[in-house]
């Protein structure tokens, strides 16, 4: 099942952030990096404040990072944006 999202300049900056280091990870791991990096190239191939179709498993990984990204900035007392929790709404 595919769901449109409308991703904001700012909201497509911040998932690319987070999806950057999980990337990185699951390289150095030895673990594919298919899925991830085909999420990067769409996202960063996407004309801001444009909707896009993206799969439930694609949603998922952007959920999922985007939300350890806010947790270690939380952790470190840092400020979490309005985009953090405005992106984590669209999903």
């Amino acid at each position: 099942m595919m769901k449109k999202i409308k991703l904001t300049r700012a909201n497509k900056s911040i998932t690319l952030k987070a999806l950057a280091p999980y990337y990185y990870q699951q390289r150095a791991l030895g673990h594919s990096t298919q899925e991830s990096g085909r999420l990067i190239l769409k996202i960063n191939s996407l004309p801001a404040d444009k909707k896009a179709s993206f799969s439930a498993e694609e949603i998922h990984l952007m959920r999922t990072t985007v939300n350890q990204l806010r947790n270690e900035r939380l952790a470190k007392g840092e400020y979490t944006d309005a985009a953090d929790d405005m992106l984590l709404k669209l999903f």
